[in-house]
Formats: structure tokens, C-alpha cells, sequence
């Protein structure tokens, strides 16, 4: 069983301090910046798994692999469509190191578009799957994702934030704003159990902090949908940790 820190070449962010994970409930820039680490860490353990499991995913498990891929494209892409509409907006305002966020989501977007548009010809036939491409393909937009997702917690960090102190309103009304988006978002299906097979229940149990019935639903009813994909996720739906090994299957 493979460990996090050798389960792929991209490093995850570390948890803040643990005085700063205890006014997590309290103090709303603790939430926001801690909130922004753990999503974050969702989509570097994907990068991890596609990069790892690539050139292991075998014939039969392309259809499964080709759908993994684009439920973590999806889940991206909402969440920077999201950052883009709601938070980018409001923070630079008063942090201008936020305008580089945005040039970064530039950065890695034709090639993550490159990426998703080659898993869908192959999953129409229109192409073959190639193990060594697919790799390929994924690594030319997930180290600028990478680079993206590091750079862009301190710009979020409750030092950053306390901009804010005198308007503390404004910070609440995006809080507000990013838990509707995030209700909006579709494929809930997919995006629910993509999240909860890439968080680490031992370090933040409590994370994500949905209501108990959803939390309930994502974590035992979501994943029954596509339960394919989920053997390629770091962690089964329950928070324990597993590695794709074709091998042991058969």
C-alpha cells in the first residue's frame, strides 16, 4: 500500500498550524484559508492517481479510468470557474497579489482542455488509449496546476484576509456566495464521491463540513454511481486508503 508520499510526483500542501485548524469554526478567514488547502489537496492527490495509474489502467478499466479523469477535469473547472466569479473579484480589491491567481488559470487551461478532449475521443472510439500519452498529456497541465494550487494559499491566508477586518461583511457575503455555487454545482453524482475518495479522514475528520444527511449520501449512496471510477481514487468512499493494483483484480 502505497503512501502519500510516494503515490506520485506532486507534493501536497501542508495542513496550517494546528492553533489556526482550532479556529476553524470560529473565524471566518481561518475557514476560508483552511477550506482552500483541503480542495486543493482533492485535486493534487487526483493529479497523483492519473499520473501514477496511467500506464497501469488496463483495457478493461479504461472506460472506468476515461471517466475518473473527467469527473477531476469537472471538478476543477468548477471550482476555478468559481474562484473566478465569486472569490478573484472581491479579494483583489484589497490583496493585488490575486490578480496572478488569474494569470495562472491561463496557464494550465488549453492543456488540461487538451487533456479531457483526448480521453473523450478515446472513450467515442475516435482515438486509441495510449498509456504513455495520457501521462504525457496530463503532466503539461498539472505542473502549471500545481505550481497554480501552492502559490495561491498565501494570497488566502488569514493574515491576507484580515484586509478584510474593517469590512467584515464583505468576507461573509463571499462566504455565503461560494456554499451557493458550491450547491449549484452539477454532477453530484460524480463530484460528491470524487471529493470524499480524495480527502484524508484521518487528519480532518470533521472536513468537508457538509450537514450529516449530505455528508451521509456522499459518502454512502453517492459512490454507488460510477463505482468504476472509484477504485482509481487514493481512498475508498469510507476514508480508507487503497492503490489501483490491475494485478490483485484479476
Amino acid at each position: 500500500m502505497a503512501s502519500e508520499s510516494t503515490a506520485g510526483p506532486y507534493s501536497l500542501i501542508p495542513l496550517p498550524e494546528y492553533a489556526i485548524i482550532q479556529t476553524v469554526d470560529k473565524d471566518l478567514k481561518a475557514k476560508v484559508f483552511f477550506d482552500m488547502i483541503m480542495v486543493h489537496n482533492v485535486f493534487i492527490r487526483a493529479m497523483n492517481s492519473i499520473h501514477v495509474n496511467a500506464t497501469k489502467v488496463t483495457p478493461e478499466d479504461v472506460p472506468a479510468f476515461i471517466g475518473y479523469c473527467l469527473t477531476a477535469i469537472e471538478t476543477i473547472g468548477f471550482h476555478h470557474q468559481m474562484e473566478e466569479e465569486t472569490v478573484f473579484p472581491i479579494l483583489e480589491k484589497k490583496i493585488e497579489e490575486m490578480s496572478h491567481n488569474v494569470e495562472q488559470h491561463k496557464a494550465f487551461h488549453d492543456g488540461m482542455e487538451t487533456f479531457k478532449q483526448y480521453m473523450l475521443d478515446v472513450r467515442e472510439k475516435k482515438e486509441t488509449y495510449e498509456g504513455e500519452r495520457a501521462r504525457e498529456l496530463s503532466k503539461a497541465f498539472s505542473e502549471p496546476l500545481l505550481q497554480h494550487l501552492h502559490d495561491e494559499i498565501p494570497t488566502i491566508s488569514p493574515e491576507m484576509l484580515s484586509r478584510f477586518d474593517d469590512e467584515p461583511e464583505t468576507l461573509q457575503n463571499m462566504y455565503h456566495r461560494l456554499e451557493e455555487h458550491a450547491k449549484s454545482q452539477p454532477g453530484k453524482l460524480t463530484v460528491f464521491p470524487f471529493v470524499m475518495t480524495h480527502h484524508d479522514v484521518k487528519t480532518s475528520p470533521n472536513w468537508p463540513a457538509f450537514p450529516a444527511p449530505i455528508k451521509w449520501f456522499a459518502r454512502n449512496i453517492a459512490p454507488l454511481w460510477n463505482s468504476s471510477f472509484w477504485k482509481l481514487s487514493p481512498y475508498t468512499s469510507r476514508g480508507e486508503s487503497q492503490t489501483y493494483n490491475p494485478a490483485i483484480e484479476a
